[in-house]
């Protein structure tokens, strides 16, 4: 009769304590996984943003390298050529074996002023003779210049790139060019570098190659040689000579995290990208491992959860039993004043949670502040500084970056080892808060380079101040022993540019020009 009473009258604290333990874990399992999810996706995507634009960005110098050597090559072939005269025998054996020792083009070609093939390599091409008709070989004749020529199809019917140089004759006349052809959809130059450094594992990644007009002169499916991809929001990009980063979907339908950046010398483009895919399988498999690795703590901590409620209604307990006998006998009033277990359980509960919370918020502050700062130098990260600057720029705050880079930071590494490369690098950061206003924001940008945010302060200001910083650092003593210089780039939102990626590109390349004139200086952009 007294249990039917007890389940008439409600659930028992212990069963709620427990049920409110079980739900709040259960919740706070969600809460954490699918945040340490979108946490874990979004560092990986924007790890691997940034790691393809610096592939593309890499593999751009190594093109234009190519190209420039393709260039210089036909110059020496060109020289050789105007002031040698052979018999057509001798001109073929020759040509032959510029083809075959360069390795650079699939077929060469001397052409005279007319634009008829004097002698051409292979011989077995059937060129000999022909007149040449294309855009490029008529731009060759009329430029009488050094070219590397738009894409095109060749005589040889064969997608086709030239790279010519003029010939002369002795007396400076003009006689002809000797071109270089690099076929794109058949095995060569650029199919084999691109496509050995594309390799890298597995996971989908590649590099493809565009033209000015936005059409595939590489691509790891030679098939695709040739198409249009104008319509890709990265190629759009690069036919207006941007570089970056951008999640694209290309013109297949599938998404793609893309890093991409345009060669000057041709004003072709360079993409390197991966599968979104990736990133998500990635996430998914560290999720895992995160729930596997704090599965045990979890059935420990449910365990001792379930115990101490236990332990924290017990008291309670008793105290609804004793008062549900009052009406029977007054030993169960006598009981209750000499016990009172209740006020003093409510009480320790109370404190209990409330230093629970206070732990809780401790973590979460310590956490909140561990992923806003560098670990190594302190100062604010790459991504706090990116929700810095775009909050700037939503309220219309003016505001100037001084991007500094340590000189020649390798050799520090290479000559007196990792651990003073690192006190170096927290030697700067020290210097830098010590010069900010306090208004100001000091980060670390990523390996030796640092930026400094300059609310509401205008180019001027913020050169004398980076004038101000390199001074000081070129007179003080490193913790190499030496000083060290910087070479430090200045641009200002929105004087010199209209948006937070143009901002950066600006303050990027007037670094660069402070590298390009001898480093240890500071440059403006837009000075000369």
């Amino acid at each position: 009769m007294i249990r039917l009473i007890r389940k008439k009258h409600g659930y028992k604290l212990s069963h709620i304590l427990t049920f409110i333990v079980l739900f709040s874990m259960f919740i706070m399992l969600i809460v954490t996984t699918i945040t340490g999810y979108h946490a874990i996706k979004n560092s990986l995507t924007a790890q691997i943003l940034f790691s393809n634009k610096m592939q593309a960005k890499e593999m751009g110098r190594t093109v234009q390298s190519l190209l420039l050597s393709m260039k210089e090559n036909m110059n020496i072939a060109a020289q050789f050529f105007s002031y040698n005269q052979y018999s057509e025998e001798e001109l073929q054996r020759q040509l032959d074996f510029f083809r075959g020792t360069t390795y650079l083009f699939n077929s060469a070609a001397v052409v005279d002023s007319r634009g008829t093939v004097v002698s051409a390599s292979p011989g077995g091409l059937g060129m000999k003779g022909c007149e040449l008709y294309s855009t490029a070989s008529r731009q060759a004749l009329e430029l009488q210049k050094p070219l590397i020529s738009e894409p095109f199809v060749s005589i040889t019917k064969q997608y086709t790139v030239l790279v010519s140089h003029p010939l002369t004759d002795a007396n400076g006349k003009y006689k002809g060019y000797i071109g270089g052809a690099v076929y794109l959809q058949q095995a060569n130059i650029f199919q084999k570098i691109l496509g050995e450094q594309g390799r890298d594992g597995n996971d989908g990644s590649y590099f493809f190659v565009v033209d000015a007009s936005g059409r595939l002169m590489f691509h790891a499916d030679r098939t695709r040689i040739a198409e249009d991809v104008s319509a890709n929001a990265v190629v759009r990009n690069l036919m207006n000579g941007e570089s970056g980063s951008l999640s694209v979907v290309n013109s297949q339908g599938k998404r793609y995290l893309a890093g991409y950046v345009p060669i000057p010398e041709t004003g072709w483009g360079i993409v390197y990208q991966t599968p979104q895919q990736n990133v998500t399988s990635a996430t998914m498999k560290l999720t895992e491992k995160m729930s596997l690795y704090a599965a045990p703590f979890l059935i420990v901590l449910i365990v001792l959860s379930l115990w101490v409620a236990s332990k924290l209604s017990a008291p309670l307990h008793r105290l609804a039993n004793a008062a549900s006998s009052l009406h029977v006998n007054d030993e169960a009033l006598k009981g209750i004043r000499r016990h009172r277990h209740w006020n003093y359980e409510v009480n320790r509960l109370n404190k209990t949670i409330a230093a629970a919370f206070n732990d809780m918020k401790k973590k979460t502050e310590q956490l909140l502040q561990e992923s806003r700062t560098d670990p190594l130098t302190g100062l604010v990260n790459r991504r706090t500084m990116d929700s810095i600057t775009r909050m700037w720029i939503e309220r219309d705050i003016p505001f100037s970056i001084i991007m500094l880079d340590i000189d020649y930071f390798k050799a520090v590494n290479d000559t007196c080892g990792h651990q003073v490369g690192d006190q170096v690098l927290q030697y700067l950061a020290r210097v830098l808060q010590s010069e900010k206003r306090s208004s100001d924001v000091a980060c670390r940008y990523g390996g030796e380079e640092f930026m400094l945010l300059l609310p509401n302060m205008a180019e001027e200001a913020a050169y004398l101040a980076a004038e101000r910083i390199r001074v000081r650092i070129e007179a003080d003593i490193s913790p190499t022993g030496r000083p060290i210089t910087l070479s430090l780039g200045v641009s200002s939102y929105p004087h010199m540019a209209d948006s937070l990626e143009a901002l950066f590109e600006t303050a990027d390349k007037a670094l660069y020009a402070a590298k390009q004139q001898g480093r240890n200086r500071t440059v403006v952009y837009g000075d000369k």
